[in-house]
């Protein structure tokens, strides 16, 4: 990462270069100065002092004014003086431009606030260095009060200053010039010079003699420069050197300025205050630098931290996970080895959230994500990308045999009870295998392949352990292309709506029907539900899907009634992602004010889903629609995590058993007891018990005997179309009047 040290944005001409105003009085100066500092800066030029003072408050205003002081109107010292009163001048440096020689000269200007002075001839090497450094300091006292360090009274230790002179006379002089206002530490050659710098306290600011016996201060310099801290030293050349050669070398070596002997004590002053704290400024925006770096390589981790890890359990994300398998993958590829990516999945874990709530469901998570960690070496990964679903990648050392019992023990472990604040959960999970490189070369190939396999395995039932097979992925894209036709089908009016009978058994006759949708395919033939309502769920299609079934259904009752022969009512099915829309009721309303429908000629089947998403808008949904007087049921009772439950939120009319606890009743008697207890706690709140996937006579008198209210399967009649579904009659000649004989 690069970092460069801030810089305040300092005014600028249209061309975004530092704008000076130079002022003169002969022309030919003013055109010298000009092609100076043309090529690298913006500038206006004034030939008086109250033109200059013009310039210099029209916006935008010059970041520097080079100023003569030999003027006839109003000479320099004027103009510095009348800038320095103007709030809107005050703080714009001023570098004296002058052909005076003498020290008073130099001083009054610089005790003025006059920022340096120049005199002619001029050196433009040196001229340009002064000009930067004024600028620079200049941009970096605009910047922010947090970064201004101007040194306050009563700091514990004034400025360090190295003083480094073979000739002992120079140095007194310098030291009573100076030693009022900083601490001064003297070295008579470059070596102890050296010494110092490098010591534990080196100094602010070296004022170095060029002609030395030994080591001459080119090498001091240049030697200082290359200690760890020396760039942060400003070294300043006093020398009787004058050659500009000689000058431009000590700058390339990292000179910060010159002061040529016989000097003034004024100037060296100025200049040594100006280059300590263009260093302090540096020093402190390079240490902030240094730190905002610091903050922002800890920030960037953590930021990593949270795209590439999980907050809840702290596994890789699907994002950490997807560059572990791009790097299993080319490992494996120049070791020719084996691996093999399993995709976990928690069984019905919305169940968990939606009973227990969704802080004891994210301890569950973690207890799993813990589990599954304790199973898996250090070189094996583990991802959570989903709600409830991990990603593995696991070594394959011991084959095909080897994956199986690795994942096996993954499912034994999470099927191992949970145990939460005194409550015992029980989860199970199914697993999808993919193998590289027999299933798949590439990443998306594994994920994919391996994806398709976790949904075959939840197909089988709970708990399930599945490896691809090409049947799976063709199963798969089946799938795929059943959901687009699927598209096609609810546009082009594909689907049908058959009726099942529901026969009362007291009252010998069938007193309403269950509508089931069918799928007429063009090609196809006639597709049962179960091969597309899941997936139509996944899809969303369910909804609109579901919401045609409810138009059909009004518009069929409507019909048999102006016939004169209809049911009393018809159950409709309705999913989780229907009880969920917010225009449920409103749908409901339309349907029945349409076809001018009594509302309990409707009947509305929900089963333990439709309350796991958000249980308490259901419930206020189901409310209104029984209010509207539409009837409830409740499907496949006993098989829900919470079925009991259901009867303390709502009030149904009807309790449906499920074909499950039917099919063999006749030979387990624990299904026995299942269904007297349900048909006990259904008549003792007054509720109908429905049994459906009646299919034999057994089971129908069964049924009878231990006091079911209304039977339904394939034994009573299959789904019809509507032509043929009020059709069914039991008279005294039809086979199943003797079972229904009291």
């Amino acid at each position: 990462m690069t970092q460069t040290l801030p810089e305040a944005a300092p005014p600028a001409g249209d061309d975004g270069r530092p704008r000076l105003l130079i002022v003169d009085d002969a022309s030919v100066n003013l055109h010298t100065l000009v092609g100076m500092f043309r090529d690298d800066y913006a500038i206006s030029a004034a030939t008086s002092g109250r033109k200059a003072i013009e310039l210099a408050r029209r916006a935008p205003r010059p970041d520097l004014i080079l100023l003569d002081i030999q003027m006839p109107d109003m000479d320099g010292y004027e103009v510095l003086a009348a800038l320095k009163r103007d709030a809107a001048t005050t703080d714009i440096p001023v570098i004296f431009v002058t052909a005076l020689a003498e020290a008073a000269d130099a001083a009054r200007g610089l005790l003025m606030g006059a920022a340096d002075y120049v005199t002619k001839p001029i050196n433009p090497e040196l001229f340009r260095v002064r000009v930067r450094n004024q600028l620079e300091l200049a941009r970096y006292r605009r910047l922010p009060a947090a970064f201004e360090l101007v040194p306050q009274a009563g700091d514990a230790q004034p400025p360090t200053l190295l003083v480094v002179d073979d000739v002992p006379e120079n140095i007194h002089e310098l030291l009573a010039a100076l030693r009022d206002e900083f601490r001064i530490l003297v070295a008579g050659d470059g070596v102890r010079a050296l010494e110092i710098v490098q010591g534990p306290a080196p100094p602010d600011l070296v004022l170095l003699d060029v002609v030395m016996p030994g080591m001459d201060g080119y090498e001091v310099c240049r030697r200082i420069k290359a200690t760890p801290g020396g760039q942060r030293i400003p070294v300043m050349f006093v020398t009787v050197v004058d050659d500009t050669r000689d000058k431009v070398k000590g700058f390339a070596l990292g000179a910060a300025d010159y002061v040529t002997k016989p000097f003034d004590i004024e100037e060296v002053r100025a200049r040594v205050r100006a280059h300590l704290e263009l260093a302090r400024l540096r020093r402190f925006l390079e240490d902030l630098v240094a730190q905002r770096t610091a903050l922002l390589r800890v920030s960037e981790e953590k930021y990593r931290i949270l795209t590439h890890r999980d907050p809840l359990t702290g596994l890789p994300n699907r994002v950490l996970f997807a560059e572990l398998l791009a790097h299993s993958i080319q490992m494996a590829q120049h070791a020719s080895m084996h691996f093999a990516l399993l995709c976990l999945d928690l069984d019905k874990f919305a169940a968990i959230n939606e009973t227990l709530g969704h802080g004891l469901g994210d301890r569950v998570l973690v207890q799993a994500a813990q589990r599954l960690r304790g199973l898996l070496p250090e070189r094996d990964a583990l991802a959570r990308v989903g709600g409830d679903e991990f990603y593995v990648i696991l070594d394959r050392d011991q084959g095909e045999r080897g994956v199986a019992l690795a994942a096996q023990r993954m499912l034994d472990a999470l099927a191992a009870p949970f145990a939460l604040d005194g409550q015992t959960v029980y989860v199970s999970a199914s697993i999808g295998v993919a193998l590289y490189p027999e299933d798949g070369a590439t990443a998306d190939e594994l994920l994919s392949r391996a994806d398709a396999t976790l949904h075959q395995a939840k197909a089988d039932g709970r708990g399930s352990l599945r490896f691809f097979s090409p049947e799976i992925m063709l199963r798969a894209r089946e799938r795929l292309s059943l959901e687009a036709e699927m598209r096609r089908a609810l546009e082009r009016g594909e689907f049908r709506v058959h009726y099942q009978p529901q026969l009362h058994l007291r009252e010998r006759a069938v007193t309403g029907l269950e509508a089931l949708v069918r799928w007429e395919h063009p090609e196809r033939g006639l597709i049962a539900p179960g091969a597309f309502i899941s997936l139509a769920e996944e899809s969303g299609l369910i909804v609109p899907l579901g919401n045609w079934v409810l138009r059909e259904v009004g518009r069929q009752m409507r019909a048999w009634i102006d016939e004169g022969r209809a049911p009393g009512y018809v159950a409709v099915n309705l999913c989780a992602l229907q009880l969920g829309c917010e225009g449920l009721v409103d749908s409901v309303r339309a349907v029945l004010e349409a076809n001018r429908l009594a509302p309990d000629r409707l009947e509305l089947e929900i089963t333990e889903s439709c309350l796991m998403a958000d249980r308490g808008r259901a419930i206020a949904t189901l409310e209104t629609l029984r209010g509207m007087g539409v009837r409830l049921s409740i499907d496949d009772f006993g098989t829900g995590y919470s079925s009991m439950s259901y009867l303390q939120h709502l009030r149904v009319h009807r309790l449906k058993i499920d074909m499950s606890f039917v099919r063999d009743l006749e030979t387990n008697p624990g299904n026995v007891s299942i269904v007297t207890a349900i048909v006990a706690l259904g008549h003792s709140l007054d509720l109908e018990i429905v049994a459906e996937g009646v299919e034999t006579p057994e089971q129908l008198d069964h049924l009878r005997r231990l006091g079911c209210d209304l039977v339904q399967g394939y034994l009573i009649g299959r789904p019809v179309p509507a032509p043929q579904a009020l059709d069914l009659r039991f008279g005294p000649e039809h086979p199943l009047a003797g079972l229904l004989s009291p």
